[in-house]
């Protein structure tokens, strides 16, 4: 089983719009949905959510999978569902963290 490295991007296809710039382009999309989600989950679904939780979880998801898997899809799913997962129970368990 071959690892991949998100640093070095060893293991992903080198192409202009190959594996590893499509890798970074997924890390910036969940960059953006931890922002979104930030902003708008307490406010539309009227639960406490914690941003910090869902940067880690999601985050660490994402880099786990996309080690693991060499796959900026599976990484991207991952991803959303470690930021949806650690955003809630994190709400739960520490509190709104900084909503207005």
């Amino acid at each position: 089983m071959a690892f991949c490295n998100i640093m070095t991007c060893s293991g992903f296809s080198q192409e202009l719009l190959g594996g590893c710039s499509m890798i970074w382009i997924a890390l910036v999309i969940l960059a953006f949905i931890v922002i979104f989600a930030r902003r708008w989950v307490p406010e539309l679904i009227g639960i406490p959510w914690s941003t910090i939780g869902c940067a880690l979880l999601g985050g660490l998801a994402f880099i786990v999978t996309a080690t693991v898997t060499c796959s900026h899809k599976f990484a991207l799913v991952a991803g959303f569902i470690g930021c949806a997962v650690g955003g809630y129970f994190g709400g739960l368990v520490f509190g709104d963290g900084g909503g207005e």
